[in-house]
C-alpha cells in the first residue's frame, strides 16, 4: 500500500532519462476510488503541461518514469486534505490526513482520518473505507456502521508481545 505522502517529491523523468519535474499532488477520482494523475512542477518557466496521467507512467520506483505529461485539470488531493469527515449523526470523526492506495491498481482504499495531536497519540489514527464516504463540497459525509472500526497499527511490531 502507498499512501499519498510516498509520492510526493518523487522524480519524474522522461523515456530517454530526461527531468521533467517533481510530483507536487495527487489527481484522484473519488467515485471511482482511483489515482487519475499526478500534478508535476516543471522546470520550463511557461509550460502548462503540468498533467501525468497514470496511464502514461511507465515505472514507479525511486524514482517515476513517464512517457508524456500533458495539461489536465480535476480534483486534486490538497483540496480534500483537512476537510472534516462527519458521520450521519452529525458527530465530527476528524479530518481527512491520508489515502490508502493499492501498489498494483492504483485504486484508492481507505482514507486515513486524525482527529487532533493528543488524540492521535492516545487512541491512534482510524481508517474508513472510501466507500463508505459521499464527496461533499465543505465535508465528506460518513455513513459506515460506528460498531466497526479499524486503527493503523505501529510499524515496528518486534518490539510487542503476544499474548
Amino acid at each position: 500500500m502507498f499512501k499519498t505522502r510516498d509520492f510526493y517529491l518523487k522524480k519524474v523523468y522522461d523515456i530517454t532519462g530526461k527531468k521533467i519535474g517533481v510530483i507536487q499532488d495527487i489527481y484522484i477520482d473519488f467515485y471511482c476510488e482511483k489515482v487519475v494523475g499526478f500534478e508535476v512542477s516543471n522546470f520550463l518557466l511557461f509550460s502548462k503541461k503540468n498533467y501525468l496521467a497514470i496511464e502514461d507512467v511507465i515505472d514507479i520506483g525511486k524514482d517515476i518514469v513517464a512517457s508524456k505529461t500533458k495539461q489536465g485539470d480535476g480534483l486534486r488531493f490538497k483540496q480534500i486534505k483537512d476537510m472534516d469527515i462527519i458521520d450521519t449523526f452529525s458527530v465530527v470523526k476528524g479530518v481527512v490526513e491520508d489515502l490508502l492506495i493499492d501498489v498494483k491498481d492504483y485504486s484508492i482504499k481507505a482514507i486515513v482520518v486524525t482527529s487532533g495531536l493528543i488524540d492521535k497519540m492516545i487512541r491512534g489514527k482510524e481508517i474508513i473505507l472510501l466507500n463508505e464516504c459521499i464527496l461533499g463540497e465543505s465535508y465528506v459525509l460518513y455513513t459506515g456502521r460506528k460498531d466497526v472500526s479499524f486503527k493503523s497499527m505501529p510499524h515496528n511490531m518486534n518490539n510487542y508481545e503476544s499474548i
